[in-house]
């Protein structure tokens, strides 16, 4: 169920299946040498606490700005609905960037990571237009697509981590401005805002440290365990930079399918 479930998520996504720069023929290197590491991991929490601000935002209006206001309304639903999506994109990021990345491989997981990370970002964007200027809302979209296409230039294993985690932090970072800047109904949330974001980041906090510190005591088994229940998903095919992208990892001369990340126990591939 898990993996019909990505499977129709992933196919949502097919027409996404290339990133906005590979369709104007801007091909990725940085999948000629990306792989995991444990930074990378980390930094894909970096969308947290936009996800928090979001949802500190939603509640706030729902509690104090005039809900028979449309706009407000609107707003309350775009807050909330995007407070959940950066929180999946947190997730669909660490396993497609870290868990399951593998050389010159695109996994489902990153197949739906680049469909929801963009669908998600892109409507975040068209909410800060809904409160902002056109000139500021183009100025933070060429800032992200920037980052993230200077992430997939990387030439280098070393260069595409260091790059990568700036991208996260970078595109983390404009969520979190975007949720903050130009509040609506703000004369209503401004004064009990502040509480609401300590107790909403505090929450996110609280559960990734718990998640963090569980991955860490796991046995050795039981991560294997894991990895390989959550890898019979993953169908890694040929990146589409490299190829037609419809060959999957089964079908090719009998290659690895990759290292177990919870252990580290097999070789990076090349």
């Amino acid at each position: 169920q898990r993996c019909s479930l990505l499977y129709f998520l992933g196919s949502l996504g097919s027409p996404m299946r290339h990133t906005l720069f590979e369709v104007f023929g801007l091909k990725s290197k940085s999948c000629k040498v990306w792989d995991s590491h444990f930074a990378v991991g980390l930094s894909c929490f970096a969308f947290a606490p936009s996800a928090a601000a979001f949802w500190a935002v939603s509640l706030c209006l729902f509690q104090f700005a005039d809900l028979e206001d449309p706009g407000v309304w609107i707003q309350v639903i775009l807050y909330a609905l995007l407070g959940v999506l950066y929180t999946l994109v947190v997730i669909t990021s660490y396993l497609a960037d870290y868990l399951f990345i593998k050389r010159e491989q695109r996994s489902l997981y990153g197949r739906v990571d680049i469909a929801l990370a963009s669908g998600t970002f892109f409507l975040s964007m068209f909410d800060y237009f809904l409160r902002a200027t056109f000139l500021e809302t183009l100025v933070l979209v060429l800032m992200a697509m920037s980052a993230f296409a200077w992430s997939g230039r990387s030439e280098s294993f070393d260069t595409w981590v260091w790059r990568h985690c700036c991208w996260h932090v970078i595109g983390g970072s404009i969520a979190l401005y975007g949720a903050l800047m130009h509040l609506p109904s703000a004369s209503s949330i401004t004064t009990p805002l502040p509480q609401y974001l300590l107790l909403m980041e505090g929450l996110y906090i609280a559960a990734i440290a718990t998640f963090l510190a569980l991955r860490q005591n796991l046995q050795l088994e039981r991560k294997e365990e894991l990895w390989d229940s959550w890898a019979v998903c993953a169908n890694w095919q040929l990146h589409p930079s490299l190829g037609d992208g419809l060959q999957s990892l089964e079908e090719s001369d009998g290659e690895d399918p990759g290292c177990c990340t919870f252990t580290r126990a097999c070789p990076s591939t090349s």
